[in-house]
């Protein structure tokens, strides 16, 4: 399966709409005489008299961040999976649509407006119409007029300017915010809108966060200018009640701001006579003093309509004063109502639409055998975001799917690596094995749980985030993947998921170096050593690519959009896999470790090992929970791994000791220590049945004859509970592609096991470490043989086929044997689900003396 650009979607999309149409009550070709015009069916009631004091009463009606959360749906109940009429969700147009009507028989001269974040970062509905659904509804219900928020520019200026202000029907504000013609044109211009109500002018003036800069795009933020929003609201409203009709007047001012009520109310001035605010997705309803000793009625009505903001001023024509009546939030969730005069059913049902989407929607994409989980606090998944998750390289691996599934002509000529990557904290979800989708029947109760549905995926990644990729370097790539660790910052790390095919290599050292974040030593993509110089063609989304995610990137390189979404992508990616049983490998990708000399001891060294396991309970009881020592195929050593969870940091999972390499261990030329010929020892982490999820090994030159009894004992290393983010990922060993994995990108050696070995570069679409079918992949070790044999690769000493002991038993541990690779260019499964930044990754140190090196093996289920 695989995704249409929008080039080519756009007629795909337009088609399909034509055949909606009919069944759509969000579309502007609605069914001939059913439904009224646009605009129309509003109440016919007439404007009412002023108050017997001489008094207007004005109404306010106010949402803020919709996010096109235009549907109407209830909570199910846990037990049954029946649907909860009596329980909203999300009121969606058919409550607003309710209340709306209510408003307007009341107050003809009510005003229903917004503070932004209308569009963008969408519900799945919305966000499948490009938003314009949700534009739509708005022009129904008859909005007057919104402020910019920061995601009406998530598909950059452009879209906004071609697009989303020519679509809609209602000005949209941003008076600090210069650098776009069209913008500043809307309403009746500089970020001002004036609408009279009986005779009484309100203005109008939308403003948007002071840091929008940091939140858009580097290409949007080149071409726009963004003023303090407080003071240029300040700023129009004098203007506004200055008595010169040269810059326009007003007798009522109100302020819509995209940015957090509490933080900037009483900064307005006595000019400002309201504000309804927004961006924060948090309620507030009070009436405050301003700056000035005013009186300012501010309302902040939550986010996705699930609340109304409700002010009613009074005007009073003899005075000229402005007094505020009532300030309140109205839950619709409480306060459900579906009658309305805009056309009820005819209009706003979503039956046979809805029918059509739930069909959709509820299409199991993938057959899951467990959870694919977001990092944990130790209790809660997606508590913490600077820690390695499965669910975070899951959906990583499906970007760089996307890159090798592409239409050749499509594809990026530039490299023939390719990488995904995403924020860890751009998941809102976890893949959950047990089900939460409506199959209509389709599917026996008993048998939906692992099924995952198009609408799971959607809640996984709800924001409408547009895909891209950019061309970068090996040393860009590096610094990217450095920028997680942001030492004297809160967070203090924030993890990156990467593909399946990409294995970091940190040193781990560098941070205890004046509070230094890590320094990436090494990143290996399919299986081979990027080079500082060599290219690799990187896809995430278009915010992080162009700078406007927290990360700084290359500048003067264009980032390539083509039109797609990330949640449509990982869900074609999960498709792909033909309902074969995905469950994640717990090997991890990124592990902290370091070897250093043991002073006046030959042969010997200290380890300190972190980062070996997951943070979520379920899921630590299914990875890692010792790490031994193997010399050949004995086992010398043993040590259980310190499970304390690290909730600031990647670091969960320690183990520190000292390890005296035995004068019988296998030699070979040396890698990285001074000298010629060293002899090495395997290190792994075993799961609590024995199997090995990750490898490394320690090698010391070999003329360095053990002083001391070859075995290893506990050493004072960090303890779990008190590492931080600094403490992370030590030197990390390169990754291998050896042991399973999901479908690897089409590396074929082992990363670091077998020095020397060389992976061909591959760009194989087959799909990867984020998702393997259950008990469809093994490899066999680096360097080693199918048979067990140890067989050296360039005068190294490959690792044995064995972990412990000999024979089959053995050997199926370390995942060789019959094992047949799947995917691409034969490569082996790389792990089941995506594992967290550098995930898997062994770490490699530079000592002196010593080294430890790097195998990292990803074993599967």
């Amino acid at each position: 399966m695989r995704l249409i650009s929008r080039r080519r979607g756009r007629v795909c999309v337009a088609f399909s709409a034509l055949a909606l149409a009919s069944l759509s009550p969000l579309s502007t070709a609605a069914p001939s005489g059913t439904v009224p015009p646009q605009g129309a069916g509003l109440p016919d009631v007439a404007v009412p008299l002023d108050s017997p004091d001489g008094g207007v009463p004005i109404d306010l009606v106010g949402i803020s961040d919709l996010h096109g959360y235009i549907e109407t749906t209830f909570h199910k109940n846990p037990e049954t999976g029946e649907v909860d009429l009596n329980n909203v969700e999300n009121p969606g147009v058919t409550s607003l649509a309710c209340h709306l009507s209510r408003a307007y028989r009341a107050n003809p001269n009510a005003l229903f407006v917004s503070s932004g974040d209308n569009i963008g970062s969408s519900y799945y509905l919305s966000s499948y119409m490009d938003d314009e659904g949700t534009l739509d509804v708005l022009e129904r219900f008859r909005m007057d007029v919104s402020a910019l928020g920061v995601h009406e520019l998530d598909h950059g200026l452009g879209d906004l300017e071609g697009r989303v202000l020519p679509y809609a029907t209602f000005p949209i504000l941003a008076a600090n915010v210069s650098g776009s013609d069209a913008l500043s044109a809307e309403g009746d211009g500089r970020g001002v809108f004036i609408k009279e109500v009986d005779g009484v002018r309100v203005g109008f003036i939308g403003v948007v966060t002071d840091e929008l800069p940091k939140l858009v795009s580097s290409s949007t933020r080149a071409q726009l200018t963004v003023a303090p929003a407080v003071a240029t609201a300040n700023a129009r409203a004098a203007e506004l009640k200055d008595g010169d009709p040269a810059n326009g007047e007003a007798d009522v001012v109100v302020v819509l701001s995209h940015e957090d009520a509490a933080s900037t109310a009483t900064g307005f001035s006595k000019n400002v006579d309201a504000v309804v605010a927004g961006r924060s997705h948090v309620s507030y309803a009070q009436t405050v003093t301003g700056v000035e000793g005013n009186e300012i009625a501010v309302v902040q009505p939550d986010h996705y309509g699930l609340k109304l903001g409700m002010i009613r001023l009074n005007y009073d024509r003899d005075t000229k004063k402005v007094s505020v009546v009532n300030v309140e939030n109205r839950d619709l969730r409480q306060e459900y109502c579906h009658e309305d005069d805009f056309g009820g059913v005819n209009i706003f049902s979503y039956k046979r639409y809805n029918k059509m989407m739930d069909l959709g929607a509820a299409r199991a994409v993938a057959q899951l055998g467990t959870d694919y989980l977001r990092g944990s606090d130790g209790v809660t998944p997606g508590a913490h975001t600077g820690t390695e998750s499965t669910a975070a390289d899951l959906v990583a691996e499906s970007y760089r799917y996307w890159l090798a599934d592409m239409d050749p002509m499509e594809q990026p000529p530039a490299s023939t690596h390719y990488v995904g990557v995403v924020r860890a904290d751009d998941l809102k979800a976890d893949f959950r094995y047990k089900s939460t989708g409506n199959y209509h029947g389709e599917v026996p109760a008993d048998q939906v749980d692992g099924l995952f549905t198009v609408d799971e995926v959607r809640n996984v990644s709800p924001d409408d985030k547009a895909m891209g990729y950019l061309t970068m370097t090996g040393a860009e790539l590096k610094g990217l993947i450095a920028q997680q660790w942001r030492p004297g910052a809160d967070p203090a790390a924030v993890q990156l998921g990467l593909s399946a095919n990409v294995d970091v290599i940190v040193n781990s050292a560098a941070q205890t170096e004046d509070g230094a974040a890590p320094s990436i030593r090494e990143v290996r993509v399919d299986g081979q050593v990027l080079g500082d110089t060599d290219t690799v063609v990187v896809a995430s989304t278009q915010e992080l690519l162009t700078g406007g995610a927290g990360f700084t990137l290359p500048h003067g390189r264009g980032v390539v959009n083509v039109g797609s979404l990330g949640r449509d992508i990982t869900t074609n990616y999960l498709a792909s896999f033909n309902q074969q049983i995905l469950k994640p490998s717990y090997a991890k990708r990124q592990v902290g470790m370091s070897a250093t000399p043991k002073p006046g001891q030959a042969g010997t060294v200290t380890v300190t090992m972190d980062s070996l396991v997951y943070t979520h309970p379920t899921e630590q009881v299914l990875g890692a929970r010792r790490v031994r020592a193997v010399s050949g195929d004995k086992e010398f050593f043993s040590q259980n791994i310190d499970l304390t969870v690290d909730r600031s940091g990647p670091t969960t999972g320690q183990a520190s000791f000292d390890l005296t390499v035995p004068a019988d261990a296998p030699t070979g030329a040396c890698r990285s220590a001074e000298a010629t010929t060293c002899r090495w020892v395997t290190l792994e982490s075993v799961d609590g049945v024995g199997r090995v999820l990750n490898s490394f090994y320690v090698e010391v030159p070999a003329d360095a004859k053990p002083t001391a009894t070859p075995s290893a004992t506990a050493s004072g290393g960090p303890s779990a509970a008190s590492s931080t983010p600094s403490s992370t990922p030590g030197a990390q060993p390169t990754p291998s592609s050896t042991s399973g994995a999901g479908p690897s990108a089409g590396a074929t050696a082992t990363t670091s096991a077998a020095p020397g070995a060389k992976a061909a570069p591959s760009a194989s679409a087959a799909p990867s470490g984020g998702a393997v079918p259950d008990g469809k992949a093994t490899a066999s070790p680096g360097g080693g043989s199918a048979d067990g044999a140890t067989v050296p690769v360039n005068g190294a000493g490959g690792l044995p086929a064995a972990t412990s002991g000999a024979g089959a038993a053995a050997r199926e541990a370390r995942g060789a044997g019959g094992g047949q690779p799947i995917g691409g260019l034969g490569a082996w499964p790389l792990a089941r689900t995506g594992t967290s930044l550098s995930a898997g990754v062994v770490a490699l140190t530079l000592i002196v003396g010593g080294y430890l090196i790097l195998r990292r093996r990803r074993q599967i289920d």
